[in-house]
C-alpha cells in the first residue's frame, strides 16, 4: 500500500513537491502524523464554557470579524459548524484531500508582518485552515494547513497557519473539518495572534547565502526558537541559501548541534518562494557520531539553494543550531537510480524512430541503450511514455538527455518536462536538441515516479527508470529549401492537401507533426520539379494547427498548416 510521505527511518517529515493533481480522500490512518508549531500554552485543553457562535459565515461575503491580540488568552472564541455548505471545494494541503469542504468563513485586519491562526478541534473535528488575501470577489489562495489527524484517544487536536501579512491589510481564512469520516461533533475554537517576536531568516528572503566550491564546505548558524511555517511546509522553520557555479554531490549536516537533530527537511528548495525542489539521494543519522541527522544530494545542479531548519519538537530541539553544508565534484560516469516496486512502469516509450514496449522492472536502471534514435542539432521530437495498468493518478515522468555528453544531466535545458491528459495514462512531451548539441551518441534517461517529482539520480519507492541512446547529427552545412521551392494548399483544409514541388528532383520525405511533435504522418516519394502530392487525410486529423516538413539531400523545410 502506498503512503504519501517518504518512508525514512528516524524522519518524521520528508517534504515531497505539491502537485496539480487532487489527491483523492484516503483513510485517515495513512496519513503521516506531524506536531506542529501552535501558540497554545499547556492549559490549552481546558476552556470555559463558552456561547456558540457561527452559522452566518457560511461565505466569504458573510465572514465574521476577529480581532488579532497577542496571544490567545482572551481571544479564543468557539464556533458550531453543523449547518456549514462548502462555498469553496477542499484545497489539496499537505498531500491530502478532503472529499468535503462544509466551511465557515473569518476575516481579521493584520498588524503584524506575521499573523497565527490556531483552530482546536475535537476528536471528529479535524480542523483544515486556509487562509487568503484579496478580496471575496477575487481571492488567492496564501497557505494551508492540514498536518494532523484525530488521535485514538478523546483528546482535542490543533491546526495552525502562519501567514506573512501587511499590516493593515484584510485577510481571509476558512475553516472546515477532513471530511473521512464525517464528523460527529461540530465544535472549534479559533484565535488569531499578531506575531512580534519572529526569527530574521524566518522567511527564505531573509536567509543568509554563502557560495559553496567544489571540495569547499560552508556552515550556517542560527535560532530556530521564534520561527513560524510562514512558507507552507508543514512545519516552523528557519532558512539558509547557498550558491554553486557547476553541478556537484553536496552534504548538509547537523553534526556537533546539541539537542540532537532526528528529524529534518530533506529538500533542497530552487527560488524563493520555491518553485521546485531537489530531493535527497539519502539520508541516515549515523554519520554524525553525536547521531545528527546527515542529507545527500547527487548531482544538484548549479544555482542558489534554499535550505529549512525545522523545529524538531519531537526531539526538544528548538534554540541554536549549526548545520555544514560541504561540496564534492561528481564521480564518473551517469549517477545511478532505482525504484524499489513498479506499480506503475514505462509499458512504451515512443520517440522518433523508437517504439518500445516492455514489462514492469523493479529495482536498476533498466539498460536499452542499445535502441537509439536520431536526432539533428536543433531538431525537436515529440515523445509519449505509456503507464503500466495501476494508474494511480499521482504518477509523474521525466527525462533527461546529456547533450553535452559529459555523463550527468545538470544542464536545465537537458530536463524534459511531460504533461498527462488523461489522468496519468499516457505521458507527452518534447525533446529538442539544442543547436549546440555535441555530435555523436549520447544518453537518454526516462524515469516514472509517484507521488513526487521525477529526479535523474538516486532511489525511489516506486516507479521505474529506463536509458537509451541518442544519436545527435549535424545540421551546420543543410541549407534550408528555399520557402517557395514548395507550397501547400488549400491551406486551412479539411486534411485534404496537395504538395507543389518546385525544388530539384529528389528523394522526398514528408511528415506531418501535431503541436505536440508527434508524427501524424510520414511517407517517401521520389519527385520531380513541379510535381505535385496529394495528402488524403480528411477525417483523420483533428481540428487544430499542424506542421507540415519536407526533408531531401538538399536540405528540409516546415509550413505550418491548419485543419478546420
Amino acid at each position: 500500500m502506498k503512503h504519501l510521505y517518504l518512508p525514512i527511518p528516524l524522519l518524521a517529515v520528508t517534504l515531497l513537491a505539491s502537485t496539480a493533481n487532487a489527491q483523492t480522500a484516503k483513510p485517515r490512518a495513512e496519513k503521516a502524523a506531524r506536531t506542529v508549531q501552535t501558540l497554545l500554552g499547556p492549559d490549552a485543553h481546558t476552556r470555559p464554557v463558552m456561547e456558540h457562535r457561527g452559522g452566518g459565515n457560511d461565505e466569504c461575503a458573510t465572514a465574521t470579524m476577529v480581532t488579532v491580540t497577542s496571544d490567545c488568552s482572551g481571544s479564543i472564541a468557539l464556533y458550531a459548524a453543523p449547518d456549514a455548505t462548502e462555498s469553496l471545494p477542499a484545497i489539496l494541503c499537505n498531500d491530502y484531500t478532503s472529499p468535503e469542504a462544509r466551511d465557515l468563513w473569518f476575516s481579521f485586519v493584520a498588524t503584524t508582518d506575521i499573523t497565527s491562526i490556531t483552530v482546536e478541534g475535537t476528536l471528529t473535528f479535524d480542523a483544515v485552515i486556509e487562509g487568503f488575501s484579496g478580496t471575496c470577489g477575487d481571492l488567492v489562495s496564501v497557505g494551508c494547513a492540514d498536518a494532523t489527524f484525530p488521535p485514538t484517544t478523546p483528546v482535542n487536536t490543533s491546526e495552525t497557519l502562519s501567514m506573512g501579512t501587511d499590516v493593515g491589510e484584510t485577510y481571509f481564512v476558512r475553516v472546515y473539518s477532513y471530511w473521512a469520516p464525517p464528523p460527529t461533533e461540530f465544535d472549534f475554537t479559533l484565535c488569531i495572534v499578531g506575531v512580534t517576536e519572529i526569527a530574521p531568516n524566518d522567511q527564505c528572503t531573509g536567509a543568509d547565502n554563502q557560495a559553496l566550491a567544489v571540495d569547499g564546505t560552508v556552515s550556517f548558524t542560527g535560532d530556530n526558537t521564534h520561527a513560524f511555517d510562514t512558507e507552507g511546509l508543514g512545519m516552523a522553520s528557519v532558512w539558509h541559501s547557498f550558491t554553486t557555479t557547476e553541478c556537484l554531490n553536496v552534504v548538509v549536516d547537523y553534526c556537533g548541534t546539541a539537542p540532537v537533530f532526528g528529524n529534518a527537511f530533506i529538500s533542497l528548495f530552487s527560488g524563493c518562494p520555491y518553485s521546485s525542489f531537489a530531493a535527497a539521494f539519502s539520508v541516515d543519522t549515523v554519520t554524525c557520531p553525536d547521531g545528527n541527522v546527515t542529507i545527500y544530494y547527487s548531482n544538484l545542479p548549479a544555482g542558489t539553494w534554499y535550505y529549512a531548519v525545522m523545529q524538531d519538537e519531537a526531539n526538544d530541539a528548538i534554540g541554536p543550531y549549526t548545520i555544514n553544508v560541504s561540496a564534492t565534484a561528481l564521480d564518473p560516469g551517469y549517477c545511478e537510480a532505482t525504484a524499489e516496486t513498479c506499480d506503475e512502469y514505462i509499458a512504451n516509450l515512443t520517440v522518433g524512430n523508437i517504439n518500445n514496449s516492455s514489462e514492469c522492472a523493479d529495482g536498476p536502471t533498466v539498460d536499452y541503450t542499445d535502441q537509439s534514435l536520431d536526432i539533428y542539432q536543433d531538431e525537436t521530437l515529440g515523445i509519449t511514455v505509456t503507464n503500466g495498468p495501476a494508474i494511480y493518478g499521482l504518477d509523474a515522468v521525466g527525462a533527461w538527455v546529456d547533450w553535452n555528453q559529459d555523463e550527468n544531466f545538470c544542464q536545465e535545458n537537458e530536463y524534459v518536462a511531460f504533461t498527462s491528459a488523461d489522468a496519468g495514462q499516457t505521458f507527452t512531451g518534447s525533446v529538442h536538441a539544442p543547436a549546440d548539441a555535441l555530435v555523436g551518441t549520447t544518453r537518454m534517461r526516462i524515469r516514472m515516479t509517484y507521488n513526487e517529482d521525477p529526479k535523474a539520480c538516486g532511489g525511489a519507492d516506486y516507479g521505474e527508470v529506463e536509458d537509451y541512446s541518442v544519436n545527435v547529427l549535424f545540421t551546420t552545412g543543410i541549407e534550408e529549401f528555399n520557402p517557395l521551392a514548395w507550397s501547400v494548399f488549400p491551406n486551412p483544409s479539411n486534411g485534404d492537401m496537395t504538395i507543389r514541388f518546385n525544388a530539384s528532383d529528389a528523394k522526398v520525405v514528408i511528415e506531418l507533426f501535431d503541436v505536440a511533435g508527434r508524427a501524424i504522418h510520414q511517407s517517401q516519394r521520389q519527385l520531380l520539379n513541379g510535381q505535385q502530392v496529394d495528402l488524403g487525410l480528411a477525417g483523420k486529423l483533428a481540428h487544430g494547427a499542424y506542421t507540415l516538413r519536407l526533408s531531401s539531400p538538399e536540405g528540409r523545410s516546415e509550413q505550418r498548416v491548419v485543419v478546420q
